[in-house]
């Protein structure tokens, strides 16, 4: 696939997120700092879930603060889209994840759209 269609895809997925009724699709598509965050936690979703820390180093200043990450998360965890675990081995640590349904419906989507859609 070309650049072109690349981007394509991706204005195709941003006009569907805005227009979607899915929780999910709002979210991530809210903000450039939001798609970050949530790309950053699906990625590591399979490999124990990121600590806050882990995710403010990852993630450039530019595209937000530690409090501007902090609130994301709080919100996140609120709509249920987001859930943090304690760590075992350091009850100081947090690991977020995404929750099962959100973290299911990326990985084996249930419902083909009507056009070909890019859900990254």
């Amino acid at each position: 696939m070309n650049v072109k269609g690349i981007i394509e895809l991706n204005k195709i997925a941003l006009y569907y997120s805005i227009e979607s009724t899915n929780i999910f699709d709002k979210f991530f598509y809210k903000s450039l700092l939001h798609h970050a965050v949530i790309m950053e936690i699906f990625c590591n979703n399979d490999l124990g879930g990121i600590s806050y820390e882990k995710l403010c180093l990852n993630i450039p200043k530019s595209l937000g603060s530690r409090s501007s990450i902090q609130n994301l998360l709080s919100e996140g965890l609120d709509k249920k889209i987001l859930k943090k675990v304690e760590n075992n081995q350091d009850r100081r640590v947090k690991k977020y994840f995404l929750t099962e349904e959100f973290y299911e419906i990326k990985v084996k989507p249930k419902i083909k759209p009507k056009k070909e859609y890019l859900f990254i």
